[in-house]
């Protein structure tokens, strides 16, 4: 589990290292440990990384950032702690590969620590606001940031795992044995015949106490055994508690509105030790698994990322003839204890802990566990290759066609697949004459059917939806749409109901120059915005084209028409579309 980069730089460092001096005719200068930093910069970075759990000394990482800024400061006039450019990147990256050539066995672990510490910096400004430079630049030192890190390409895959037969008897045994079946069963009991919860969907704060109790939670410290570092205002502090709201929730063993949480469909099931109930009891370890390998970012760029990568193929080889061998104590305190190895041990002492992974001399999955587990890594696995998609480097073209018109009312679109849903949102705003004025989502299903749905981020804490909300920010459209054929359903208007129903035509290479959202074709002029749905629309063209309509006027009023001028349905510029799709994206 050692670092990917050999103890020889190689050429291609030497070459990464040369062309970053030529783009930025910098020197490299030696670090510093004098601070040059604001000290309550660095005493909230420190209270950050207690909040996020990060299985390192707090005090290890500060102290190599105030090094790395004060190095920087002292080597650029001018430099900002939260606003770097590129050269100052580059100039620390310069740093860690000249730490990293000398002819010592640890010397690269040194390097890859100060680069880790400079990355998570750089993300704690980004999620606190604190970031006082160009998004350009913050994205450009981050992904020069996260290659010197990235580990080496994954060598197994879930397909590679063949299955033992497993007695159904002793899987149920094996699974109801693991504590996260045991403190699932104590919180639908607690949920007994229903609680209230918050607007975001979880139990009030008054009430964390007992369930901390019945779930054997300690809240006066957090995961890692440190004191907790901020008030519970909420559940959502509590990382490890919400983790199993969200699993109970999400294989329906509660169900959860606005305001109570009742048992659900499957609460009985929880408790049933035969095989009838086998299904629901691997499902419910296989989400619970799969939350402890997806990065609570569920940002690639996250430092916590790399660890979930390593530690995912640890797991494939607890499933196979050739496990990851476990390192003794002495080994992993020593002289050559890695510094990405001290993050993957922590996190696999943590699954040690859950139970569903042993370890002796090596890692291992038991037999009769492995397909619930090996399901929740296929799910993970599906997220990176996701993520990782040639999908997304590719165009898409798109019909979005509204339902329920009186006359057909379509745009075909061709976008960039690595768009963001909250893109595509702006697009069929564009497409279609929107003003944006009102609720929207998109989700898989139909309209109203009550699975995941993607809507702003800034909308979650307050929207009462009925399945799962995920931020439409962090979801890019060729991740759900990457096939022809493929479809999602938008929402917009929660009064008027205009549903729009977007499929996949055809995925193509990207075209040279290719804008990131081009209008192909199109029919019918859109409705107007809050025009009383698709019946009310049509009541208004034949309103304000019949002039012994009892609203004639007033809806030709309404709809901004001039004496002798008639609206016609069938109207559609594309050209004034992609002026606006020009516009969008300028």
């Amino acid at each position: 589990m050692g670092s990917k980069r050999g103890k020889n730089p190689g050429q291609k460092r030497a070459a990464k290292q040369q062309a970053r001096q030529r783009r930025n005719r910098s020197t490299v200068v030696p670090m510093f440990p004098t601070p040059a930093v604001d000290p309550a910069l660095i005493d909230d970075f420190v209270q950050w990384l207690r909040t996020r759990d990060f299985p390192v000394d707090a005090d290890l990482f500060p102290h190599l950032v105030e090094s790395t800024l004060t190095n920087l400061a002292r080597g650029r006039r001018g430099f900002r702690a939260t606003g770097w450019l590129p050269a100052d990147a580059h100039v620390l990256l310069d740093v860690a590969d000249e730490v990293a050539a000398e002819p010592s066995e640890d010397v690269e672990d040194v390097a890859m620590a100060i680069v880790a510490s400079a990355l998570t910096f750089l993300n704690y400004l980004d999620e606190n606001r604190l970031w006082t430079g160009t998004e350009e630049n913050l994205i450009h030192c981050i992904e020069d940031l996260v290659q010197f890190l990235e580990p080496q390409s994954p060598i197994l895959l879930p397909e590679d795992i063949a299955l033992p037969a497993v007695n159904e008897e002793d899987e149920v045994r094996a699974l109801v044995s693991l504590p996260v079946i045991t403190t699932l069963a104590a919180l639908v009991e607690w949920v007994g015949a229903g609680v209230p919860v918050t607007s975001t969907k979880v139990p009030k704060p008054v009430s964390l106490p007992d369930l901390a109790q019945a779930l054997g939670i300690d809240l006066a410290v957090d995961s890692e055994g440190f004191p907790r570092a901020r008030k519970i205002r909420s559940m959502r502090d509590v990382p490890e508690m919400l983790e199993y709201w969200e699993t109970a929730e999400e294989i329906g063993l509660i169900t959860v509105n606005s305001t109570r949480a009742v048992p659900g469909p499957n609460a009985e099931l929880i408790t049933d030790r035969t095989t009838p109930a086998l299904p629901l009891i691997r499902a419910a370890v296989t989400e619970y698994v799969r939350r402890q390998l997806v990065s609570a970012q569920r940002d690639p760029l996250d430092p916590n990322h790399l660890t979930n990568m390593v530690v995912t193929q640890v797991i494939l080889a607890g499933m196979t003839s050739e496990p990851s061998v476990a390192a003794s104590d002495g080994e992993r305190f020593d002289d050559e204890q890695s510094f990405m190895d001290a993050f993957v041990h922590d996190r696999l002492d943590t699954l040690v802990e859950q139970q569903w992974l042993t370890m002796d001399d090596a890692y291992r999955v038991p037999a009769a566990l492995r397909p619930a587990v090996l399901r929740a890594v296929q799910l993970v696995s599906s997220e990176i290759e996701y993520a990782e998609s040639e999908a997304l480097d590719s165009d898409i073209t798109l019909r979005i066609s509204l339902e329920g018109t009186h006359i057909p009312v379509w745009r075909r679109i061709r976008l960039d697949a690595a768009l963001p849903l909250a893109a595509l949102h702006d697009i069929i705003q564009s497409a279609f004459g929107w003003e944006d004025s009102h609720l929207h989502e998109f989700s898989v299903g139909p309209a109203y059917s009550g699975g995941k749905v993607f809507i702003p981020a800034e909308d979650i804490a307050h929207r009462d939806v009925v399945g799962t909300a995920v931020p439409e920010e962090e979801v890019a459209v060729g991740l759900l749409l990457s096939s022809v054929g493929d479809r999602l359903t938008y929402l917009y208007d929660f009064g008027d109901d205009w549903i729009h129903h977007i499929e996949v035509e055809s995925v193509d290479d990207p075209a040279p120059d290719s804008p990131a959202a081009l209008c192909l074709d199109g029919r019918n002029m859109a409705p107007f915005e809050d025009s009383g749905g698709p019946w009310g629309w049509a009541n208004k063209i034949e309103a304000s084209a019949d002039p012994h309509h009892e609203e004639h006027a007033e809806i030709r009023e309404w709809l901004g028409l001039r004496p002798g001028q008639q609206l016609d349905p069938t109207s559609f510029d594309r050209d004034r579309v992609n002026e606006a799709f020009e516009t969008l994206f300028a």
